[in-house]
């Protein structure tokens, strides 16, 4: 059977109280994120590069197809050493999780989708389709702060129809797969370590998102989140603006009540509030990091 997460109030790696049938190992439906987080806009297309298929939007972003990790049918798989990032290149925003906030505040701005799709994202580009962390290598810019969504990939969680429990996928497109490899993820009919770290991450990744969307729909909520958008202008002198996307306002934030603020401070969402604030300050890293890379080109 192809490992279980758990349900969502128990542990990971338990079996959950709808242990019942697992997914067959076929193609299977998203996980229950966003298929594609309305990402910002930028104004113009990066330059022409090879190209690559297209996304497909019945699956989340990155990922071109689901498959429950399975013993019968990934007995003699493994994962590859390297994988790269050439997957997240034409990414210009990815979603972010709240626990993440401090760290990509150091480098990324880190804007808001507003429900029904609440989310949050790491904005990576100032060019549609465009990720300025990943080189020409599919390697991703030294010293800066991976999202774990891109960490993740290629797996994933597959929600059951009673959103009861998780089942462990991966994408067989990814080219993270080989037959045969020293990093099997089966041993003996039994999970290796590399499916029970997916797991592990997986199920971490997965509490962080719903705290996360809590999160951004009491933001939502309570109205403090405005339209906005960044107007940049390159060293070139060509001008962009990125919009679809909300931020904080900061003076509807300071009104918050008391008791919400309290309530906030227990969850440890007041951290997240600052740390977006202060990654306002990367429009301007980017359209540096934009400018070093067009002058390597």
């Amino acid at each position: 059977m192809p490992p279980k997460g758990g349900s969502k109030s128990e542990t990971t790696g338990s079996a959950g109280k709808s242990a019942a049938a697992a997914a067959k190992p076929a193609a299977v439906a998203p996980a229950p994120e966003p298929a594609a987080p309305a990402a910002p806009a930028p104004a113009a297309a990066a330059p022409a590069r090879p190209a690559r298929p297209p996304h497909d939007p019945r699956f989340p972003i990155f990922y071109r197809g689901l498959t429950a990790i399975d013993p019968g049918r990934h007995g003699n798989k493994s994962l590859k050493r390297r994988i790269g990032f050439d997957f997240a290149r034409d990414s210009h925003a990815v979603l972010l999780n709240g626990s993440e906030f401090e760290a990509a505040a150091r480098y990324y701005p880190i804007v808001f989708t507003p429900a029904p799709q609440a989310s949050a994202l790491a904005v990576m580009g100032v060019r549609r389709d465009e990720n300025l962390f990943v080189d020409s290598k599919g390697d991703w810019r030294p010293s800066t702060y991976i999202p774990a969504y891109v960490r993740r990939y290629p797996f994933i969680f597959h929600e059951s129809a009673d959103k009861q429990q998780y089942t462990l996928c991966i994408d067989e497109t990814s080219g993270a797969i080989e037959d045969n490899g020293d990093r099997p993820f089966y041993k003996d009919g039994k999970p290796t370590e590399i499916v029970q770290g997916a797991l592990q991450f997986c199920a971490a990744f997965q509490r962080d998102y719903g705290q996360t969307r809590d999160f951004v729909d009491q933001l939502s909520e309570r109205g403090l989140l405005i339209p906005n958008q960044a107007e940049i202008t390159l060293q070139s002198g060509e001008k962009l603006a990125v919009t679809g996307f909300h931020v904080i306002d900061r003076d509807r934030f300071a009104g918050l009540p008391d008791s919400a603020f309290l309530e906030w401070r227990r969850k440890g969402w007041i951290p997240w509030v600052f740390a977006h604030f202060i990654s306002h300050g990367n429009w301007g890293a980017l359209v540096e990091l934009a400018a070093i890379i067009a002058k390597a080109a």
